[in-house]
Order: C-alpha cells, then structure tokens, then sequence
C-alpha cells in the first residue's frame, strides 16, 4: 500500500516542480520579450530621428553629408538589432529546456465521430469523457 502513496507523492512532486519551473520561465520569457519590445522602440525611434536628419539635410540641398553623425545613428541601430537577436536567441534557449524539462509532446486531437451520452466529441484513445467525466 505503501508504494502506492510512493508513486502518487512522486507524481505530485514531479508535477509541482514543472509547475514551478514553468512559471518561472514564463515570467522570464515575459520579461525578455519586455526588453525586446523595448529595444524595437528605441530602434524604431533611432531610425526615425536617422531619416530625419537625411530629410533636413535634403531639405536644406546641402551637397555634402556630415557621414561621422550618419554613421552614430546606423551604430545604435545594428547595436539593438543585435540585442534583439541575443534575446530571441535567450527565448529559444529557455523554450528549449523548458521542453527538456516537461518533455511535453501533445498528440494530435483525432476525432474519431463518436460522442459521449452528453454529446460531446470522444477524441481517439480516451477513455473518460473529458466534458463530462463519463467512461467509455
């Protein structure tokens, strides 16, 4: 009787701890996809300040760009597409061990036509109605 509470404890351990660990990579993934957001912004603003300063230089039909204040600009902007691309990369890394962890595969929903008593549709393989909780 023994090793039954054993495993069901176990199992109860091992399904907190994924919890737990998956709370924490969502609230870190929330957090870099904070900080990407972000950096988009800040480049789209950079960008945005880089076409103005082309357009008042056109405006002003000067012939001769000062490239040194062109090249600042350009500079912060691959600065944060590169730190755009070191979070996503972040994200991937936690997805990816966050799949090691689970090691989650859902199977596919295959309808097979068949329904419940409550009318609900019995996906291939089950064994309990998951609307209702009636077994099949």
């Amino acid at each position: 009787m023994s090793g039954v509470f054993d495993k069901l404890v176990g199992s109860i351990n091992k399904g907190v701890a994924t919890v737990g660990t998956g709370s924490k990579a969502m609230i870190e993934k929330s957090r870099i996809k904070t900080i990407i957001r972000n950096l988009e912004n800040e480049r789209k603003n950079l960008a945005e300040l880089l076409g103005m300063k082309v357009y008042e230089k056109y405006a002003k039909s000067e012939e001769n760009f000062d490239d040194e204040s062109m090249k600042n600009f350009i500079l912060e902007i691959k600065n944060r597409l590169s730190r755009i691309d070191e979070q996503q990369a972040e994200l991937k890394r936690i997805d990816d061990e966050m799949g090691q962890i689970t090691n989650t595969r859902e199977e596919p929903y295959v309808d097979t036509g068949n329904t419940c008593a409550c009318g609900h549709a019995i996906p291939q393989g089950a064994k309990f109605c998951v609307k209702c909780g009636n077994s099949l």
